[in-house]
């Protein structure tokens, strides 16, 4: 193992990819769009001090990556301290993060979490944690974030002769709460927390909640399948496997397994093959069948050639089953008796029968559909987001312009028609015809936009700077590459430069950028210590089962 750490190719690797995913997102911004329409009147409800100095409120709804590099990028803009024609008001922010969870997760090493290969403060550390010290002086050496303030500026033709007004003292907090509404024309926010249904006014927001993630639009998926997208979501696959676990132990000492135990996985996209994968690792494949079923033509669909290339060879070889041109029609419950003694009943309620339909359209032609029916004991749900049933929840609960998925329109400077100080990123959001990504990188990039545009309008408000010195940047996405898990000890990774690598060496390569790609120092500082030590036991373990040999009794 150490001589695969140092081994040549991956060090240069490391270095190349650890650079380039520090270049500050701002060098993917091409060309300036004049700044729109001024915003209103700032509330008199907006944050006041003792000593009566007002600060505009930004708010962030959702704790994603959008949202908290939103959080970490906007106190490292140059704020000006003084409002224009007046010394009683300051430009400088108030900033509240608004998520329904207490933790934020890095979703990339959510099934690390699960098998036990990463933390639960490595991947999902709380937002309090990640926000502490943020927006003080000291901003620049807690932020995960390079200070973007002089390279937003060199784009935007700003000069920076007042070294004072790159220091902090934003105040920066966050909010646990649900949000049921936004009143974009009263400039509010209403949210539920424990203590009730509460209003927030803003003077600028930032909606970055994410991709809606319901079931609803097949029949009983909602009560057997299990997304991946949350903490919460991760521990109950971890106590599902257990459960798996000790009913194949019990079924193979008294030696009744006489069919594999089925594990179905629905979506291809990346976050299907890498979860199918990893349970092949983890659970086995000899009495155990995972199944990948896709929609599309092929999975990873949306992959570099590369990248779909190596993981359509890692699932044939790992015997996966996939079922492309294939959706879910139906799930219901199945339960036939046999071999459920050894069951437990909490697994034997997670016991479902799919209903798959062919999407092929010559098969469509020829009449009905082709369907299959699988017996699975775990249903696991990653495809894409649906329409939610509830119409009129959360933010959707707006006049904001959406498309038929809820994603909110934009313009290319990402604030919304008609409300020059809303903005949207993130997969929440459609600034063109062709929708970005629904990746980390886009959201990140876009949170540096979103951030800077604020920025730009609240100044031009407030400040005393020419109104023309500041420009709105539209957005524009640089693609730094992708990697992908194939396995607990496997990965693929292709980059910006043309670097293409896979297998061992690109696992332990995708955990050392993930760690500096966290949001914080600190916490990459302790993914790097945390996932490598974890790795390295691992690794371990592995080759001593591997050197060990079965006694010969004869």
């Amino acid at each position: 193992m150490s001589s695969l750490i140092s081994s040549p190719l991956v060090m240069v690797c490391g270095f190349i990819l650890c650079a380039v995913s520090q270049l500050p997102a701002a060098l993917a911004f091409v060309g300036f769009h004049a700044a729109p329409k001024r915003i209103s009147t700032l509330y008199a409800t907006s944050g006041s001090s003792d000593d009566g100095v007002i600060q505009p409120h930004i708010v962030i709804l959702g704790g994603g990556f959008g949202g908290i590099n939103s959080a970490l990028t906007l106190p490292t803009l140059p704020w000006s301290d003084v409002a224009q024609g007046s010394g009683t008001a300051s430009v400088k922010p108030r900033i509240t993060l608004i998520d329904k969870s207490e933790r934020f997760v890095f979703l990339p090493l959510l099934y690390e979490l699960c098998v036990d290969d990463a933390s639960i403060d490595e991947v999902a550390p709380t937002f309090k944690s990640l926000l502490s010290g943020v927006g003080t002086k000291k901003i620049s050496t807690l932020s995960g974030l390079p200070d973007l303030s002089d390279a937003l500026q060199l784009l935007s033709g700003e000069s920076n002769d007042d070294a004072e007004t790159k220091e902090g003292n934003c105040e920066v907090s966050f909010l646990q709460a649900q949000v049921e509404g936004i009143d974009a024309n009263n400039n509010q926010v209403v949210i539920n927390r424990s203590s009730g249904i509460e209003t927030l006014n803003y003077d600028a927001l930032i909606i970055a909640t994410g991709a809606e993630v319901s079931c609803d639009a097949v029949p009983g998926a909602s009560q057997f399948a299990l997304p991946f997208y949350t903490v919460e979501q991760c521990f109950e696959l971890k106590r599902r496997l257990s459960l798996i676990d000790n009913y194949l132990e019990e079924v193979r000492a008294s030696s009744e397994l006489e069919q594999s135990t089925n594990v179905v996985v629905v979506g291809g996209g990346y976050s299907g093959v890498e979860l199918a994968l990893n349970l092949v690792d983890r659970l086995g494949s000899n009495d155990v069948q995972v199944t990948l079923v896709h929609r599309g033509k092929q999975v990873l669909e949306y992959a570099t050639e590369h990248n779909r290339n190596a993981g359509m060879e890692r699932l044939k070889s790992a015997g996966v089953n996939v079922m492309t041109s294939t959706s879910v029609a139906e799930v219901s419950s199945w339960d036939d008796g046999a071999h459920n003694d050894n069951m437990s009943e909490t697994l034997r309620k997670q016991l479902c029968t799919v209903k798959l339909t062919a999407t092929n359209e010559s098969i469509e032609d020829e009449g009905e559909p082709e369907t299959t029916q699988l017996a699975t004991t775990l249903l696991l749900w990653t495809a894409g987001s649906t329409p939610t049933s509830i119409r009129n929840a959360g933010i959707r609960n707006s006049v904001l312009p959406r498309d038929a998925m809820g994603r909110i329109l934009t313009s290319p400077t990402l604030n919304v028609a008609n409300y020059p100080n809303v903005f949207a990123i993130g997969d929440c959001s459609r600034p063109k015809k062709v929708p970005y990504p629904g990746t980390a990188q886009v959201a990140m990039q876009m949170a540096t936009v979103a951030s800077w545009n604020i920025y730009a309008t609240l100044s031009k408000k407030y400040s005393s700077r020419e109104q023309d010195s500041l420009k709105l940047l539209p957005f524009s996405y640089l693609n730094l590459g992708e990697m992908m898990t194939l396995g607990t000890n496997d990965a693929t990774i292709s980059t910006l430069g043309g670097i293409e690598l896979s297998g061992p060496a690109a696992s332990w390569l995708r955990r050392l950028v993930y760690a500096v790609r966290m949001p914080t120092p600190g916490q990459g500082l302790f993914a790097a210590v945390d996932g490598s030590s974890r790795k390295l036991a691992r690794g371990a373990l592995r080759n001593a089962r591997r050197k060990s040999k079965p006694v010969d009794w004869k």
